[in-house]
């Protein structure tokens, strides 16, 4: 059974859509739950700019850093969550690529995670997260879908 479980969160009530579905597997093996949040890196490496960009840049980058902590501690305490004891992780860099890394890197048994219901154009357009991880992920990834 899955012992090791991931649920990446980006901030909205669709994402945590996927949160009970990750209890209840919590529950039924009696594994562990970490809620991941990944603050995006900036676009463009400050090396090229003005010591005045570098320091935006890193007030920047430590703020949403700061912001997702925060955000997933008030995640963690709901009763229902804090009841599973979860690990909270904030990691920076390209959603996708970062999730990947973590998953081999921590060794999780499965991702759960929650997708937006978009319509095909939009989707071929704007990509999905969802869609990456379930081409790339080595585990299996449980898609929770938007409640609409």
């Amino acid at each position: 059974m899955y012992q090791r479980i991931l649920v990446p969160l980006d901030g909205s009530s669709v994402a945590e859509e996927a949160i009970p579905y990750a209890l209840e597997l919590c529950r039924l093996s009696g594994g562990t739950l970490t809620l991941v949040r990944v603050a995006p890196s900036a676009i463009v490496p400050p090396a090229m700019y003005s010591m005045t960009d570098v320091e935006t840049w890193s007030i920047i980058q430590g703020q949403m850093q700061e912001d997702a902590q925060v955000y997933l501690a008030e995640v963690a305490a709901r009763p229902e969550v804090a009841a599973a004891q979860p690990r909270r992780l904030v990691i920076a860099g390209d959603v996708g690529e970062s999730l990947l890394a973590l998953i081999q890197r921590d060794s999780f048994d499965v991702l759960v995670m929650a997708t937006r219901d978009r319509k095909q154009p939009v989707r071929w357009v704007l990509g999905s997260t969802a869609d990456y991880m379930v081409q790339r992920a080595s585990i299996p990834v449980l898609l929770v879908r938007q409640d609409t």
